[in-house]
């Protein structure tokens, strides 16, 4: 299912609000057509009196509902981007830290340092070539893979507790980004937000039950903010997935210094 979700959210943005701009105006078409006279009648006058109240409070829940969720999505957004910019900055400390290791020049420690380098750039290259394809994907392996283990190697020899420090603060990033990039919100979560926006367009429906003209402008305001609510959450729903896709910017930025220093 979640596959399915992926492929839906990696379409272009303007198609994705196309989409749900036509879902939720079938559903208001069917709520203004089928629904409402079955339960108000063809004179709207069928079931009686119709509060505002239960519309108020109807859209209150769905409005808190919806925000608690765009809440979610939004933290998780920032926690992944703040944790790329963590790792990419680990990453450039190790690569200061082995510039100044061989500032006098010293040919062996010159040799040192660019053997960090080399491992920090080749690294940095499989995050960017191997692994972030897999977090567009879902399949992310999240063990140590071996351009890592290569650069943990490459500082153990050092004896660098500075660059050893950063490393692991690296890895701490990686696997933040990792895990909280791949965290889909729950189905639950987004069904019972629809039931409460089918309920909200059936008591804007039924409020005006008596005035077909009004209800189709009533349902057709509530029928845009529905859908362009679901448009925003679906468009921050994944953070590398879609339009807004984040992408490894930063560390292009460590591999070019990387590669500049050796």
């Amino acid at each position: 299912m979640f596959d399915a979700i992926d492929a839906f959210l990696a379409i272009p943005t303007p198609l994705i609000v196309i989409f749900v701009l036509l879902f939720w105006g079938l559903i208001a078409y069917v709520v203004h057509t089928l629904v409402v006279p079955t339960l108000c009648g063809k004179e709207g006058g069928k079931l009686g009196k119709f509060e505002a109240e239960v519309t108020s409070q109807i859209a209150l829940a769905f409005g808190l509902l919806i925000s608690f969720n765009a809440v979610w999505l939004w933290d998780r957004s920032e926690r992944v981007r703040g944790a790329i910019y963590d790792e990419a900055a680990a990453l450039s400390r190790i690569v200061d830290d082995a510039e100044d290791l061989a500032a006098d020049g010293t040919p062996e420690l010159v040799v040192r340092r660019d053997a960090i380098c080399h491992a920090v750039k080749t690294y940095a290259e499989f995050l960017i070539e191997k692994e972030w394809p897999t977090l567009r994907e879902g399949t992310t392996d999240r063990a140590r893979p071996a351009a890592l283990s290569a650069l943990r190697a490459t500082l153990r020899v050092s004896g660098d507790e500075t660059m050893r420090g950063a490393l692991v603060q690296a890895e701490s990033a990686r696997d933040l980004r990792i895990r909280d990039g791949l965290q889909h919100m729950q189905p639950p979560r987004w069904g019972v937000v629809f039931l409460l926006a089918v309920l909200l367009l059936i008591s804007i429906g039924a409020l005006h039950g008596e005035a077909p003209r009004g209800r189709k402008l009533a349902l057709t305001l509530v029928t845009l903010a529905v859908a362009f609510c679901f448009a925003v959450l679906f468009v921050s729903a994944r953070p590398f997935v879609g339009t807004y896709a984040m992408q490894p910017d930063e560390l292009r930025n460590v591999v070019f210094r990387a590669a500049s220093e050796h």
